[in-house]
């Protein structure tokens, strides 16, 4: 693998940094070096969001954040033309938590990561938790093995809590569909 950039943009409380940080370690369990970066505006509620991951064989020198990533990753599909203006590599893959396709040329993978939290019932007061059937669906697109996913879960809600967010993860996974594009921008 060479170095791979992932952008993943969300709102404040959809919990795109641990989304970030359980790709990482999942990446690092399967022998991958790997870097997150958050960036945030204002830290609130509801407030755009949106951290790199880098994943390659070699060690990650690089430190900037990424401009013209080879994975764009919506928590929801309305924040399309925010990822659009940040950038993207001209071939850029698309993962998106949307109940059909959106509107671009390039390679996407997609599903309804809210219907599947709310499904198993990963909700926070009014708002369902995309991060982890994201994070299914991501494992799914970069070839993580699914135990490796399971077993950060369960490290990061040990007990009970790791139950419907590992269902979760796996329903994602097993039920992401991917469109091919054109490649012509």
């Amino acid at each position: 693998m060479h170095l791979l950039e992932l952008r993943i943009h969300g709102r404040g409380g959809q919990g795109v940094v641990t989304l970030a940080e359980l790709l990482a370690r999942i990446a690092m369990r399967a022998g991958s070096y790997s870097q997150t970066m958050p960036q945030f505006g204002v830290e609130r509620r509801g407030a755009a969001v949106r951290t790199s991951v880098r994943l390659s064989d070699e060690p990650i020198k690089l430190r900037s954040q990424s401009f013209n990533p080879d994975i764009l990753v919506l928590m929801h599909e309305n924040l399309l033309p925010a990822a659009l203006a940040d950038g993207e590599h001209k071939n850029a893959l698309f993962v998106v938590s949307s109940r059909a396709p959106i509107a671009v040329v390039q390679t996407q993978w997609y599903m309804d990561a809210a219907e599947i939290a709310v499904k198993h019932n990963l909700i926070v007061g009014d708002e369902p938790y995309r991060n982890v059937p994201m994070l299914g669906a991501l494992c799914r697109v970069l070839k993580l093995p699914q135990d490796l996913m399971k077993l950060e879960i369960e490290n990061q809600w040990p007990g009970k809590k790791s139950v419907p967010n590992v269902a979760a993860a796996l329903e994602a996974y097993e039920t992401v569909s991917c469109l091919e594009g054109s490649g012509e921008k």
